[in-house]
């Protein structure tokens, strides 16, 4: 009976508090609107702008492999070529990133891979690419156009290479745009986001002199503590169908099983509260919580992988498992798990790492947040 009061307090206190209950329900399903307003839509497309000095018909077909080099799954090219004027219109467009890599043609170009064919000169045709790093798309876009150059120097040259590559690619479905690889990140977001309502309800209790009541009435702390988890597991879930719901009405088709994203999203909303209960330890105030409890929830969003790809740097390894630094948060494995489901279509047993570390994750920082949460607020009622 205890943990239903405890869970029934902790529900009306939510509700009560409104304003932070939509926050939390409706934050991961709004960035999912925005990135499919970013990257959604059609196909991804690469933009290729040439200036292109030669008349010879070699350079015509260069371009031609160029725009057949990568073609998506309903065969449409990836590459959209715009003819540029100058090489000043060249920089220009690639400075403001209307052309993702600008391509330089010589007027020498088909003459030198006919003299190469020849044998008549072993001096190669350069081809120029004009780009920028803080372009992403212009790594894909320089492999893609490299590779069309290789292909038709080798041709004309009848050169044929010792090896061949064939590429295997392991995700299931393959994302038509940018917007369907953030989908699994972006969700793992409606678990994150109850580090405030968990927070909250927990620093409520010290910031309105409610704790002492609660010693009084030997509700104890296991009991308040599942209310709050159970409360807050309920809330997740309800954040996470609103996204996958969001995603779904945007196009998105997922290949794995709904079921086993729920039984992650339940896992590691435990995970939050634990995390949630070490923040509290050291918050007075539900103000606290909404502007020191950022620092936490921002590391946790931007560096594990929820928002954006990180590289990741291995530490050590254990059972063939690689471990580095974002591995102490809960979260990173709750984002590889959504992605290896959503993506690859991975069932439980194929994201049982991800559950057992989640799991110990949340043990480990439930217990320190008991013994700080015991020092600082409990010891002090």
């Amino acid at each position: 009976m205890k943990l239903v009061a405890s869970m029934e307090k902790t529900l009306k206190e939510n509700v009560r508090d409104w304003k932070v209950l939509v926050m939390v329900l409706i934050f991961s399903p709004f960035f999912i609107l925005l990135m499919n307003l970013f990257y959604g839509g059609a196909p991804t497309t690469y933009q290729v702008g040439v200036l292109n000095y030669d008349a010879g018909h070699k350079s015509a077909i260069l371009i031609q492999h160029i725009e057949s080099a990568a073609q998506g799954k309903d065969g449409s090219s990836l590459f959209k070529i715009t003819p540029l004027d100058d090489q000043q219109d060249l920089e220009t467009k690639v400075k403001d990133k209307t052309v993702d890599i600008g391509i330089v043609i010589p007027k020498d170009y088909s003459g030198k891979l006919e003299e190469n064919a020849t044998g008549k000169t072993k001096a190669p045709a350069v081809v120029r690419f004009y780009g920028s790093m803080g372009n992403m798309k212009y790594t894909l876009a320089a492999v893609f156009a490299s590779d069309a150059i290789t292909k038709q120097g080798m041709e004309v040259a009848k050169v044929t290479l010792p090896a061949n590559i064939h590429e295997t690619l392991l995700e299931k479905k393959q994302p038509l745009n940018e917007f369907e690889q953030y989908v699994p990140g972006t969700i793992s977001l409606a678990v994150l986001m109850i580090l405030f309502s968990a927070s909250a309800s927990i620093v409520k209790e010290n910031d309105k002199r409610t704790l002492i009541r609660l010693k009084l009435s030997k509700l104890g702390a296991f009991h308040f503590l599942g209310g709050v988890s159970i409360v807050q597991t309920i809330i997740a879930l309800v954040a996470i169908i609103l996204s996958y719901w969001t995603a779904l009405g945007l196009g998105y088709k997922p290949v794995g099983g709904f079921g086993a994203v729920l039984a992650v999203g339940i896992v590691s909303s435990f995970s939050m509260v634990a995390i949630s209960l070490v923040v509290a330890s050291f918050l007075n105030t539900v103000f606290d919580v909404l502007t020191i409890g950022c620092f936490p929830f921002f590391i946790q969003m931007f560096f594990t992988g929820s928002m954006f790809p990180l590289p990741k740097v291995n530490l050590f390894t254990i059972g063939g498992h690689h471990f580095g630094i974002t591995d102490l948060l809960p979260l990173t494995h709750t984002a590889s798990a959504f992605n290896k489901i959503l993506n690859f279509g991975s069932g439980i047993a194929d994201v049982s790492f991800e559950i057992f570390m989640i799991v110990l994750l949340t043990v480990f920082y439930f217990v320190l947040g008991l013994l700080l949460y015991q020092k600082r607020k409990l010891s002090k009622a």
